[in-house]
């Protein structure tokens, strides 16, 4: 009688594990592993730091360099897709991400990278729903793409004493968004609306959402492609507070607006008008309003601020497909408004010194795409902040007031090798403070490949920022940092 049971109880799981799994059509598990080796050198553009205050005022220096930095870093996926009946299907990815420590509690531990669903022909034979989280990239990443870099297990921690920047964390896997996207596919027509929650206090008004609605439309002549867009951030949550100086406040002190709203509308265009040329062009801009809570929540006088910011990015790529080695050379530019500098003495910072008038510096909104190695992630003493705070009291960052332009190359010297360079100029849109230099500096990049076998790929990288003559012409030589900056590392990607 109990072997009868036994049977049976095993009869029974057999049976629900076939009607659990019988509606899966397909199953493909894949993922990743990125290994790497990286080295920081003087990323707050001064060679020996003052490691009592920013402005660096009493007690001596500090005669070791306090932002370098050296770590190796591991970055696992694990992905499984599944391929249900009726259009369904559904895809989670696992994320492990750490700094090589020897088993430091926690480090061991997996993250929900994605986990969405997607309905095809839903209601309606055109319409695809996508729901849960997931990767979120819209053209070259200019506007929305993987940029939010989070660092949700502080894999990445400050090594600096003179600031909070988060060493290495521009390698940050963490992008995906917890969103629903709408998209009608009418080919070569394609309309998509998109909600995105990204940051929820568990208060209705004090949330950060993004909206969005993108057009594409692809035409065979120059295999040419159109998409205008409109991105609308709502954040009132404060974690995105822009802080600016206003004549409002006293005189070399700052306002912080804890409510932001920015519009972007533009438009991309990208074409091959002849054989192995790819051009591409962007171009946005920027409206809506910051808000000023005051104490309390309480509004106040002159409590809100209009926006008004400019946004572009161009690009033109040639490969030499029947000269040696395969070259490719490219040039772009890059462009960002930035905000008037104040007259005030003493500011720090950016901003002017009307209220009144709208605000110029461009928001970098969830900005995923990034010309350099270390320019594009360097801040100042303004808002929207970056990765790295530089030293000089009046430095904005890269992520606006900036137009840099850029030529690269890349050839083939082997079937499986790549090497590739690029040369950055930049310059202040606005010099942070009036008098001084408006050039920001020069960036050389290189880059090396190697296809080891068709799933692993090994590679080295260098960087050198040279700070340009703005940071030269601060008068305080306690105060200046115009010193190089760079980085140099390697790696190994497989992919299964």
């Amino acid at each position: 009688m109990r072997r009868l049971i036994v049977v049976g109880l095993l009869a029974f799981a057999v049976a629900l594990t076939g009607t659990a799994y019988a509606e899966v059509q397909n199953i493909k598990v894949s993922g990743d592993i990125d290994l790497k080796g990286v080295s920081h050198h003087n990323y707050d553009l001064k060679e020996k730091n003052l490691n009592f205050s920013h402005e660096g005022t009493g007690g001596p220096d500090n005669v070791s360099n306090d932002d370098d930095e050296r770590f190796f870093l591991s970055t696992v996926h694990v992905q499984v897709d599944a391929d249900l009946t009726d259009n369904v299907s559904t895809s989670v990815r696992l994320l492990n991400q750490r700094k090589w420590d020897n088993h430091v509690a926690g480090d061991d531990q997996l993250s929900l990278d994605t986990a969405y669903v997607t309905l095809r022909e839903f209601l309606y034979s055109p319409l695809t729903v996508i729901a849960g989280r997931q990767d979120l990239v819209y053209g070259t990443g200019f506007i929305v793409g993987k940029g939010r870099l989070a660092d949700p297990e502080g894999v990445f921690p400050s090594t600096s004493t003179t600031s909070a920047s988060a060493t290495g964390q521009e390698y940050s896997a963490h992008n995906s968004f917890d969103a629903i996207r709408a998209i009608l596919d009418f080919a070569p027509l394609t309309v998509e609306g998109l909600i995105s929650k990204n940051n929820e206090t568990g208060v209705l008004t004090n949330d950060e959402d993004l909206y969005g609605f993108i057009v594409n439309y692809k035409l065979d002549r120059w295999d040419m492609e159109i998409e205008p867009y409109w991105f609308y951030l709502n954040d009132e949550s404060g974690a995105r507070t822009v802080t600016v100086n206003d004549s409002v406040i006293s005189t070399n002190a700052a306002r912080a607006y804890e409510i932001n709203r920015v519009h972007t509308v533009g438009m991309r265009v990208a074409a091959s008008p002849i054989e192995n040329l790819k051009l591409s062009g962007e171009g946005a801009h920027q409206f809506g309003e910051m808000i000023d809570t005051g104490p309390a929540g309480a509004l106040i006088d002159y409590s809100e601020r209009d926006r008004s910011a400019w946004g572009a990015n161009v690009y033109a790529n040639y490969a030499w497909t029947q000269v040696p080695w395969t070259p490719a050379t490219g040039i772009g530019a890059v462009y960002f408004s930035g905000e008037e500098p104040s007259n005030e003495a003493g500011v720090t910072g950016a901003g002017n010194t009307n209220q009144n008038d709208d605000f110029n510096a461009w928001d970098s909104i969830y900005r995923g795409s990034f010309t350099n190695y270390i320019q594009d992630f360097l801040g100042g003493q303004d808002a929207p902040a970056n990765l790295y705070t530089t030293l000089d009291r009046n430095d904005t960052s890269a992520a606006t007031n900036r137009i840099s332009a850029f030529v690269d190359a890349s050839v083939k010297p082997m079937q499986d090798v790549t090497l590739w360079g690029r040369y950055t100029r930049s310059y202040f849109d606005e010099a942070p403070r009036p008098g001084r230099d408006d050039h920001a500096g020069d960036e050389v990049d290189v880059k090396v490949l190697y296809d080891y076998t068709e799933d692993v790929q090994l590679s080295a990288f260098g960087g050198w920022f040279l700070p340009g003559q703005y940071y030269d012409d601060e008068p305080n030589t306690a105060l200046r940092s115009s010193d190089l900056a760079w980085t140099a590392g390697g790696g190994a990607t497989v992919k299964f």
